[in-house]
């Protein structure tokens, strides 16, 4: 069934008008838990106590001993059930490795670097372009093709359709000019139809003020999901999991979601008159590690389908402006520290056309 785009709605929410279709789709970013646990349920609740026991042993030992003027062992976002975003009008501190990464943001939850002026370029996606390894704007890889300022407005979980939801509620402060930003590894499924925000986020956004002057609340809140919501878990889908579960995914189907999208997206583009560049980033488990556990390479056979869905679908759009793909700068320690993103400083960008060429 075609989604109908109430563009003058206020209320629009893209994510809830398209046809249902499989869970296991919604299911990418290795969300769903094991166990359902449902308070009514006796028997649940009994063979899952020692479940939830260790989860609160686990909680307990890894609850920071800093204050909230410290820096945090945990990205702070929420949702307002049109999108993800983080804390707006701030300043924080996050633990990366070795390195604490300040985040400023703007009024609207944008991560910026420098000062916002009239030149600055709007950005918006997931975690992937967010920038979760990086604390300078220069070591992000869209400096090495645009040599303006960036505000980036993503956060974890932020599929498509929210991307499109922030656009339209937000149309008044919409440049003319914008970078959209799709992320391979997850976005392919978060375009299923069953992908809601509220069974991935634990937080909502009016508790992000909240959570960073006190970070126990954000312990609480995640066991809270745990136990609550079948989707919410803390764990995540390895490599080899995604791999297959792209593989599995029926082609024909993400090649009608993504042409469902598109419709959306072109009509958002006609009627604010902006002219968008679009960026896909590679699906970091698309790569392998050699031998030598140094050097990643491309898994030939993931490619060529993700290529040839890629090639189908975002290429012949013609609405957006330029369209790029990212590759590897650098084909060393390529993952973050989580191993589900690639490290901004070790992606360039190529023309989706000379792509689609080989």
């Amino acid at each position: 069934m075609k989604p109908l785009l109430n563009f003058k709605s206020s209320t629009f929410l893209a994510a809830n008008n398209i046809s249902k279709a499989d869970a296991n789709s919604a299911a990418e970013n290795s969300f769903k838990t094991k166990q359902h646990l449902k308070g009514s349920n006796l028997s649940n609740l009994f063979f899952g106590i020692k479940n939830i026991l260790l989860i609160i042993f686990f909680l307990i030992l890894t609850i920071s001993h800093s204050k909230s003027k410290d820096c945090l062992d945990f990205l702070p976002f929420g949702h307002n059930d049109n999108y993800v975003l983080l804390p707006k009008e701030t300043e924080f501190c996050i633990k990366y490795r070795k390195k604490n990464l300040i985040f400023k943001t703007d009024t609207r939850g944008g991560r910026f670097f420098k000062k916002i002026n009239e030149n600055t370029i709007q950005v918006f996606g997931d975690s992937q372009i967010l920038g979760i390894d990086i604390q300078d704007q220069k070591d992000h890889f869209l400096s090495k093709s645009y040599n303006k300022d960036l505000v980036i407005y993503a956060a974890p979980n932020n599929g498509p359709y929210q991307v499109l939801n922030f656009i339209i509620l937000n149309q008044q402060k919409i440049k003319k000019k914008i970078i959209i930003s799709f992320n391979l590894s997850v976005d392919i499924f978060r375009l299923s139809p069953d992908y809601k925000i509220q069974n991935y986020v634990a937080l909502r956004e009016d508790q992000l003020n909240d959570i960073i002057e006190k970070p126990i609340k954000y312990r609480l809140i995640i066991l809270k999901s745990l136990i609550t919501n079948k989707f919410f878990t803390i764990s995540r889908k390895n490599q080899k999991k995604m791999q297959n579960l792209f593989l599995d995914k029926n082609t024909e189907e993400i090649e009608k979601n993504l042409n469902i999208y598109f419709e959306n997206l072109n009509e958002i583009i006609n009627k604010l008159n902006i002219e968008v560049d679009y960026i896909l980033t590679m699906p970091y488990w698309i790569y392998e590690q050699d031998k030598n556990n140094k050097n990643f390479y491309l898994n030939s056979n993931l490619e060529d389908k993700l290529k040839t869905i890629v090639c189908k679908t975002f290429k012949k759009n013609n609405k957006l402006h330029n369209k790029y793909i990212s590759i590897l700068d650098n084909n060393n320690r390529i993952l973050t520290e989580d191993k589900r993103h690639l490290r901004l400083d070790k992606l360039a960008l190529t023309d989706l056309v000379n792509y689609c060429k080989f």
